[in-house]
């Protein structure tokens, strides 16, 4: 998807309130189903199978298909790599990619199922009771990218946030007043820029422009994960029939670190003259006090939500071999609760200037619908050689609202405008889920699975043919029409081999590659500003983006136990 969360900050990112847009809302209701080794070899297309505990959190009725209890338990591990090509002025001239790895361990199923007979031969002939905790999505994303600029700065950016406040009038956090301390290195304002207490940047030497290049770093380091607790019923209705419910408590924690470091090149190209309140120069007669070397900007966040949901499931076996399953999701209630910091340094030359800061921390809670789903599948087993399963989802992303805590989330006013984001520009994603099973012996379990994930996200044309996105729609008074959705889809193979003794032991292995749409963002919340030549001409230039490219590959090793 060619979009990315955007931080609107008040005055120079101050950072006083954090930006729940459409974005933001998707990322927190997206799935991408882990479950057991067996659910992920078959590329999760499970949905008329059932049998197994990573199933049942995308059909309840799953649960009810084997008459024996079980316990199972998932280690994992996630290897992400992203590679990241840097355009410092926005073009589609992009560097060599710049690939960063990471590994982390991880649990994506553990749970229990228990099986209770009626003592019946035909009607419900035993019923099921599990409790699962099934991982539905994970956030492992490690970025870094960098290249030169010598048009825009990431200090530019503040000095436009600034607008010629000096720090005091920038209320009494600490950061603030630090953020307009900064804005003077870059900044082109008529009025004097402040840096530092009591001292103040000379306007003839405020630059309104780049004056040399600038070696830039962005980064972005994300990880959590987002799992389901699910409370299961099962029912067997006569060995044709089987349908079951969930009671769905799903649970994000979602951690971000952004980063923004620029250093001068060559630091003689960056002169900066200090005065003092009365306006003398602090350095020598003729000569800059000092020169500007670095900065380094980092926003951290922390998410945590919860939330409460309903699930209902069926599989019905209506001729040997054939199996039929459909599942629908309600949307889920979630409360989400944040916490972020910001915290900036700027040095120079003389070490005597420097200066660093954090901001105080600032939460936020509120409330959040996300879409509901809908499974429908198919499969044909082999008698005990094999299987083949298709399944199909639909997400509808458009039915996402926000909140207030504790209020009615339909009634909310705060969020009209974002939530008729929401229904505009976001719509139905599309899934398709396949696999295959091929058992050379009874005990033996060959496996292969693929899927691919449609973008829920869409575009708009206006009355000129323009695009309009969730990014840059005005409003209600502005006309749109012509809907298109962006052609950005995440496949994903995975291979799986089990084991089944004779006795109450199994285990599964698999393995699964994600491939992600390209993505392209703008680096550290980079937003636009005036930029102008040493002749105070103006420069019709962008800012620098980032693509980026990312995979992810999942080991899976499920052992179990059935009794």
């Amino acid at each position: 998807m060619k979009r990315t969360i955007i931080i609107l900050a008040t005055l120079g990112l101050t950072l006083s309130a954090w930006a729940q847009d459409t974005y933001y809302a998707e990322m927190l209701s997206r799935n991408n189903y882990y479950g057991t080794a067996r659910s992920v070899g078959l590329g999760n297309a499970v949905t008329a199978l059932g049998g197994d505990l990573g199933t049942i959190g995308i059909n309840p009725a799953g649960a009810a298909v084997n008459s024996f209890s079980q316990f199972t338990l998932t280690p994992a591990l996630l290897i992400q790599n992203t590679g990241a090509g840097w355009s410092a002025d926005g073009s589609a001239n992009y560097s060599s990619p710049h690939n960063t790895s990471h590994v982390k361990p991880n649990l994506p199923n553990c749970g229990l199922n228990l099986v209770f007979y009626t003592g019946e031969l035909e009607g419900l002939k035993y019923f099921t009771a599990g409790f699962v905790v099934n991982t539905v999505n994970t956030f492992l994303n490690y970025t870094t990218a960098y290249g030169t600029n010598d048009k825009t700065s990431f200090l530019g950016n503040l000095a436009a946030w600034a607008g010629g406040l000096k720090p005091s009038e920038f209320g009494n956090d600490l950061y603030s007043a630090y953020a307009a301390n900064q804005f003077g290195e870059f900044g082109r304002e008529g009025s004097l820029m402040y840096s530092g207490a009591n001292q103040m940047i000379d306007p003839t030497d405020n630059y309104a422009y780049v004056p040399g290049t600038l070696n830039q770093t962005s980064y972005n380091n994300t990880y959590g994960t987002k799992s389901d607790v699910l409370l299961n019923l099962g029912f067997n209705v006569s060995d044709k029939v089987y349908f079951g419910f969930n009671l769905g408590l799903p649970s994000t924690r979602y951690r971000r670190e952004d980063g923004f470091l620029e250093k001068a090149e060559n630091m003689e190209s960056f002169p900066v003259n200090f005065v003092d309140k009365d306006g003398n120069h602090l350095g020598r007669e003729g000569e800059p006090t000092t020169y500007y070397t670095s900065s380094e900007n980092v926003f951290k966040l922390n998410t945590e939500a919860n939330g409460v949901y309903a699930k209902a499931g069926v599989i019905v076996l209506p001729v040997e071999g054939l199996r039929i399953g459909a599942a629908f999701q309600t949307p889920t209630h979630m409360v989400v609760s944040e916490e972020w910091q910001y915290s900036a340094k700027t040095k120079y030359n003389d070490s005597k200037f420097n200066g660093s800061s954090t901001s105080a921390r600032s939460s936020n809670s509120y409330s959040l619908r996300t879409p509901y789903v809908v499974d429908a599948g198919i499969a044909w087993t082999f008698g005990a050689g094999g299987l083949v399963s298709v399944d199909y989802e639909l997400t509808d992303y458009s039915v996402m609202k926000y909140g207030e805590e504790n209020s009615d989330i339909f009634n909310s006013g705060a969020w009209d405008f974002t939530n008729e984001c929401n229904r505009l520009f976001c719509g139905v994603s599309h899934s398709v889920r396949a696999g295959l099973e091929f058992k050379p012996i009874p005990e033996l379990a060959l496996r292969g699975g693929y899927s691919i994930i449609t973008d829920p996200e869409r575009y708009a044309l206006d009355d000129s043919g323009n695009m309009i996105t969730a990014d840059n729609w005005e409003g209600p008074g502005e006309p749109l029409s012509n809907f298109k959705y962006f052609v950005n889809n995440t496949h994903a193979f995975s291979l799986g081999i089990g084991y089944a003794s004779r006795g109450s032991f199994f285990a599964d292995a698999a393995v699964r590659l994600t491939k992600y749409p390209s993505t392209y963002l703008k680096p550290y919340y980079f937003g636009e500003y005036w930029v102008v030549d040493k002749n105070d001409n103006p420069i019709d230039i962008a800012m620098p983006e980032i693509k980026l490219d990312r995979k992810v590959v999942d080991v899976l090793l499920t052992i179990g136990w059935r009794f």
